[in-house]
């Protein structure tokens, strides 16, 4: 087992270097080891004093990452969210080796849709070092949702160069617009009613609200003279 400021050693589970690794958490006494491409590994059996030093190491990574003026591409990301105003930190922050990995990172959040607008400036270094990012290696630009204003699409949107001006959102459709009429009344003469299917001409019939009421496709109580009465 190696466990040091550049590596993670754990045989038979796992050998990789920080770089490679999105996030760590405990699923019960069990270390998760979430990786930058999605994968989670799990490593079970660890001391409590192992786990306490392979977390700390993870922090101290990732403190020196985001501290280091050479720090890779493939962590520019988490530069962006730690910028901003002074006192204007986001309260998310997290760092992944590739925009694919974002995904993993970040997911589509229905409940936040109506989430206020990230700050222009974190936008615009999300969509200048996406472009550095996509310059080294071959990615596939996650979607926005449609409406959808939550962080993970708005980051989508600076990505892929949407603005809200670009933003197709589909109109909402009334109530009234989705109810449509079964059946066209006419009366033709004394308590006498022309029943038509508007979607087939051919089908018409015959309501009488006399005595007796009836209609000529002979069944008492029918659609049809339900429509009339309605009507």
């Amino acid at each position: 087992m190696k466990i040091n400021s550049k590596v993670l050693n754990i045989p038979p589970f796992i050998s990789t270097s920080w770089d490679k690794i999105a996030s760590l958490h405990m699923k019960g006494p069990t270390l998760a080891v979430v990786l930058s491409n999605g994968e989670t590994i799990l490593v079970p059996g660890l001391a409590p004093s192992t786990v306490e030093l392979i977390f700390a190491a993870h922090a101290n990574y990732l403190e020196t990452e985001q501290s280091s003026p050479d720090m890779p591409s493939g962590n520019l990301f988490m530069q962006a969210f730690a910028g901003g105003e002074e006192g204007g930190d986001l309260p998310v922050r997290f760092g992944f080796s590739s925009l694919d990995g974002m995904g993993g990172a970040l997911q589509h959040d229905p409940s936040q849709s109506e989430a206020p607008p990230l700050p222009d400036e974190v936008l615009s270094k999300i969509a200048a070092i996406s472009k550095i990012v996509a310059s080294d290696e071959a990615v596939r630009f996650p979607q926005a949702h449609p409406g959808c204003n939550c962080m993970h699409c708005q980051i989508c949107r600076a990505i892929s160069g949407e603005t809200p001006s670009t933003i197709e959102v589909e109109p909402e459709v009334s109530v009234e617009e989705l109810q449509f009429k079964d059946w066209e009344i006419t009366q033709v003469g004394d308590k006498l009613y022309e029943v038509v299917n508007p979607l087939d001409r051919l089908e018409k019939y015959n309501v009488y609200l006399g005595d007796p009421v009836g209609c000529n496709c002979g069944r008492p109580g029918c659609e049809h003279i339900l429509a009339v009465l309605k009507s």
